[in-house]
């Protein structure tokens, strides 16, 4: 183990030295390939959300009830499992190929996916569009940071970061709109943001890398066990986390199997990483090796886990307390959307003007923890000015942790590993995503059985079990209860919404003692990498083992 902690050490010294001025070779090429990264930003992050308000209306009209949970989540299947592959791949074919692929699978599995006359065909398009999706979350930030030092990398993040959120804010509104307009233009709206993007990237998106001789030597380097191994068990555990507790109970052997084999899966898959037999790992130990990317690794998991977290059941606590419905619960959480996006855009700022990151991840993981534990005191009698002023202090927690993560984990890794360490980082802020809405479903679900007994109407006590509770929020039938049993349902929501939060509380706290484990490391203002853009001046030479092409 110390060999390999002095490995990193002597790796990481070596990168730390510039090797080019920041900011160099800022043409009109170099911000037309950031715009065209905002495009694709917008639209996935529109994919994401505008589904959610549309998709009881996508699966009524194609008669897909039964096949809802995949409907929902095979979107999240395909992206997550497929993103150290093309971490990978992209070191090997470099990032113009899988970028321009990636934005085309997204555009045809939108496209197949709009025009879908059933349920499996509808799934299959989600699967295309997931494998796109994912390929785009990998490669765009990639390219970020292969044409941006480490040290300004936040800014440029969290400009994509205030777009994406804007798409995601305003997606559910467009995509209830539009379902009852037509269903299938949730889809087909994707279509001019992704191919004005392809327009784009296929003009301007002139990237280097050393290419090898042949095809025979570049998928040799491919691996193809480990990515088989990892996409299969990672299949696996999420079939478990998505489909426990809704469609079978935690306890059934429908869960516990596919979760135990991908688990196991899980560290065969690492165990391989380590081994003589994968000669190019898409996960690299010497990430896991590394004090400063580990903690950051976990930092990640947490923050998205938190956002998630606090995305699905905020609205939850309007929409059982405060008698609001869906639409205006939205709008009741705009205080914590509409803040957090400028956040984190000066939170870039200030990672490049002083490149101190550990204070920020400080501020940010204790703002979260406060706000979590102020969310838990809120009942159905709080004033106006006691949750936005909540929501205010969880919104400097997500401004300052969202983009500022990235950056650390590629300044304590050579420049050579930012493909596969944006791989990883970006599986594992999709995992956290996951955890994000089945760790609080869990908290809450239990509560609620909890405090069962408490309700006298047998008839309300039915419609709440069994993870009933979230969808009962939401159906506006509280505030026509009687007034007594209506104040047992009150008691009941906010005694499981109170443990909820202050389970969250607590993690973020955890994670603040976390930061203490991260190096005060220098944010290169430098750039070393094979794979920036391509001079407009330069001619291709012949093909050869070791030149630099676009």
């Amino acid at each position: 183990m110390s060999g390999s902690q002095e490995e990193v050490k002597e790796i990481a010294e070596e990168a730390i030295a510039p090797a080019a001025p920041a900011g160099a070779k800022r043409d009109f090429a170099f911000w037309l390939v950031m715009l065209s990264g905002c495009l694709i930003d917008f639209s996935t992050a529109l994919d994401a959300t505008i589904i959610t308000t549309a998709l009881p209306k996508i699966t009524t009209n194609l008669g897909g009830e039964r096949q809802y949970v995949w409907l929902a989540n095979t979107y999240v299947f395909a992206s997550t499992a497929v993103m150290p592959f093309v971490g990978q791949i992209s070191n090997i074919f470099g990032r113009r190929v899988p970028m321009l692929t990636s934005v085309i699978l997204f555009s045809i599995g939108n496209a197949v996916a709009g025009a879908s006359v059933s349920p499996a065909q509808l799934i299959g398009a989600r699967v295309i569009t997931g494998l796109g999706g994912g390929g785009i979350f990998v490669l765009n930030d990639l390219i970020v940071s292969d044409l941006v030092p480490v040290r300004e990398r936040g800014q440029f993040l969290g400009i994509r970061i205030a777009i994406a959120t804007i798409a995601t804010v305003i997606g559910p509104v467009i995509g209830g709109i539009l379902a009852q307009a037509s269903w299938r233009w949730v889809f087909f709206i994707n279509l001019p943001f992704s191919v004005s993007t392809l327009a784009l990237m296929i003009f301007f998106l002139r990237l280097k890398h050393k290419r090898e001789p042949t095809w025979a030597r570049a998928l040799a380097r491919v691996d193809f066990l480990g990515n088989t191994i990892f996409i299969g068990s990672i299949v696996g555990v999420l079939f478990g986390l998505i489909q426990g507790g809704t469609v079978y109970p935690w306890s059934s052997w429908h869960i516990i199997v596919p979760l135990v084999v991908g688990f196991v899966g899980w560290v065969v898959f690492h165990v391989h990483q380590a081994s003589p037999i994968c000669k190019e790992p898409s996960m690299p130990p010497l990430i896991f090796a590394n004090r400063t990317s580990v903690a950051c690794l976990a930092l990640t998991f947490v923050a998205c886990g938190l956002l998630e977290w606090v995305v699905y059941f905020l609205p939850i606590y309007y929409q059982s307390l405060k008698d609001a419905t869906p639409l205006t619960s939205g709008v009741d959480v705009l205080p914590f959307s509409i803040i957090y996006v400028p956040l984190a855009v000066i939170t870039g700022g200030l990672l490049t003007k002083f490149g101190k990151y550990k204070p920020i991840h400080w501020v940010g993981f204790g703002s979260t923890s406060i706000a979590c534990g102020l969310l838990s005191i809120l009942g159905p009698e709080s004033p106006t000015v006691e949750w936005v002023f909540f929501q205010i202090i969880l919104s400097i927690g997500a401004g300052c942790t969202l983009i500022s993560i990235l950056p650390v984990i590629q300044a304590s890794l050579p420049e050579s590993y930012a493909a596969t360490a944006t791989g990883t980082f970006n599986f594992v802020r999709q995992f956290g995503f996951i955890w994000g809405i089945t760790l609080p479903s869990i908290i809450f679900n239990a509560r609620v059985d909890h405090f069962l007994p408490s309700i006298a109407d047998e008839t309300v006590r039915n419609l709440l079990a069994n993870g009933g509770a979230y969808g009962y929020a939401g159906s506006g039938a509280i505030k026509d209860l009687p007034i007594d049993v209506k104040r047992q349902v009150y008691h009941l929501y906010e005694s499981a919404l109170s443990t909820l939060w202050q389970a969250a509380a607590g993690i973020a706290a955890l994670a603040f003692f976390v930061v203490f484990l991260e190096k005060s490391l220098e944010l290169r203002m430098g750039l070393d990498t094979e794979f920036g853009m391509k001079e407009t001046n330069s001619q291709d030479l012949p093909v050869k083992e070791s030149e630099v092409v676009a």
